[in-house]
């Protein structure tokens, strides 16, 4: 049986991964989209983390239920949003790789090579060292959202919005994932 934790006990715990603390990197760019860099980093106010999912396979016989493990699916989307400046600099990145993904005249798609990048999203402890890593395979922009209504009486910035699909994510302490 366990114990119940006391304060001294939480303190002896090493320090708690803040969530405010973050880098989001393009590792590989859509081919034809403005290799921006540190931009969309610096833009990047909020990142979803990943998600993995299984589906539980149920065994029912004779009265008794057991589960097992099944297939393991990647949640997509991932989900981002980012602040924008009069430069337009994310609002031209994602209008290049929307027209990649889809062109509003013609209808013609690039191939999903062409369209897909590659995403590294790093979790930062307090002393802004890595501390876990996400990459995100086959990433295309599924959706963007432009932030709302533009209005004469909105005190905010404008915030695009975007959904990636991705075909699998891989995680892992810095240095250790392979890519």
């Amino acid at each position: 049986m366990g114990v119940r934790p006391e304060i001294d006990d939480i303190r002896n715990i090493a320090d708690f991964a803040p969530m405010y603390a973050w880098i989001l990197e393009f590792i590989e760019y859509p081919e034809g989209a403005d290799q921006i860099g540190d931009d969309l980093n610096l833009r990047c106010i909020s990142a979803d983390m990943p998600k993995r999912t299984g589906q539980t396979i149920e065994v029912n016989i004779r009265g008794h239920k057991v589960r097992n493990p099944g297939i393991y699916g990647y949640d997509s989307p991932w989900t981002a949003q980012f602040v924008e400046t009069v430069e337009n600099k994310v609002s031209q990145f994602l209008d290049q790789w929307s027209e990649l993904c889809y062109e509003s005249r013609t209808g013609k798609h690039a191939t999903k090579a062409a369209v897909s990048a590659t995403i590294k999203l790093t979790r930062l402890n307090r002393q802004n060292e890595p501390i876990w890593e996400y990459y995100l395979f086959g990433a295309f922009l599924e959706s963007k959202d432009h932030g709302g209504q533009l209005g004469g009486d909105t005190n905010d910035f404008y915030k695009p919005t975007i959904s990636l699909a991705y075909d699998y994510f891989l995680e892992g302490a810095p240095g250790t994932v392979e890519i």
